[in-house]
């Protein structure tokens, strides 16, 4: 375990280097701050309307971090030649690729738990209903969100270049917001081997729409039903652990 911390206690020192959180943490807060100054004015609707942008951009800004540095470990390892120092140490693939999971996965929340405080200190400044049950399933969720993304992104790293990595996840990303329930319907609605194709990619593909609450934080709804927390949080840990388990069976059989 000490050695799985270690590989991704390296991961979480790029997000201090890196200028990339800074950036998206100054732009977010310009234009909620935009947004907010708007509020002041009370124009009719605008609260809502920073509610909604606001998860937006949290949800949008965590996912870019959780792409592009989970996406480049093994790239870059592998580009510089640090691949072979670890390796050489007694450590498995498998513990190598659990090690940058971890770390792109705890650089992605620690960026979505600022954002989302951020995001939390706009929401409680509006004039309508609040929920803070709501709230912290949206934390939940979007923690659960960032572990299924830095998964994917980790399985495909066996696979694809970096640009083709994160092109593709990004592709999913925006694809299954309106593919999802098409794929379902048909699988529905045709029979035989063309309704089976249809439920496999159904199943097979993530479904991250099951992690956004924008809709439900934006109007204050009621926050969701215990079963559902938990249906979500488990079909997130067997996905991951299969992507994981994969990742590192054709990691572990790779030549360098």
């Amino acid at each position: 375990m000490k050695a799985i911390w270690a590989i991704a206690h390296g991961v979480i020192k790029e997000l201090i280097r890196k200028k990339d959180f800074y950036v998206l943490l100054i732009f977010m807060l310009v234009l909620l701050g935009f947004l907010s100054y708007q509020t002041f004015f009370q124009i009719e609707g605008i609260s809502r309307y920073v509610r909604d942008f606001g998860y937006s951009l949290v949800m949008l800004f965590s996912f870019i971090i959780a792409v592009t540095f989970t996406a480049k470990q093994i790239p870059s390892e592998i580009g510089a030649r640090t691949i072979y120092p670890l390796l050489a140490k007694p450590l498995s693939r498998q513990k190598i690729i659990l090690g940058k999971f971890l770390g792109g996965t705890m650089v992605s929340v620690i960026s979505f738990t600022v954002f989302y405080l951020i995001f939390v200190g706009f929401y409680m400044t509006g004039g309508e209903g609040k929920s803070l049950v709501l709230l912290g399933q949206g934390f939940i969720f979007g923690i659960l969100f960032l572990c299924m993304v830095s998964a994917l992104v980790m399985f495909f790293s066996n696979f694809m270049t970096l640009s083709a990595n994160i092109t593709s996840t990004f592709l999913i990303y925006i694809a299954m917001g309106s593919v999802s329930e098409a794929l379902k319907s048909n699988a529905l609605f045709f029979k035989g081997i063309i309704s089976g194709l249809y439920g496999f990619l159904y199943y097979l593909l993530p479904h991250f729409e099951f992690f956004d609450l924008r809709i439900r934080i934006t109007h204050a709804w009621d926050a969701l039903p215990l079963w559902v927390v938990f249906s979500v949080s488990g079909y997130t840990f067997l996905y991951c652990f299969v992507l994981l388990y994969f990742s590192g069976y054709v990691f572990g059989r790779k030549r360098f």
